[in-house]
């Protein structure tokens, strides 16, 4: 094995690793997202604003960041398994 070889292999590693994190962090935002949810349709209109309200907005914010970034690392890796060439 030559050393290009090597180095192809450790950054489709590298991005493999990186979209496994990328998902569970969404999977993650997904479900304090619906925590907060279930939280404020169970005690009522008296946590639908304030720091409920921010945190939500923020974790959804993060959520379609990260769904985003990773959708482009796992299309990175379809293309190289394809074997596209840029």
């Amino acid at each position: 094995m030559d050393w290009s070889m090597i180095s192809i292999l450790i950054l489709f590693g590298t991005l493999v690793m990186t979209v496994m994190i990328m998902w569970w962090r969404v999977i993650s935002n997904v479900t304090e997202v619906v925590h907060i949810r279930r939280l404020k349709a169970r005690r009522g209109r008296k946590y639908a604003e304030g720091a409920w309200g921010v945190r939500q907005n923020s974790l959804m914010t993060l959520l379609i960041a990260e769904t985003l970034v990773a959708l482009a690392i796992s299309a990175l890796i379809v293309l190289m398994l394809t074997g596209a060439s840029f």
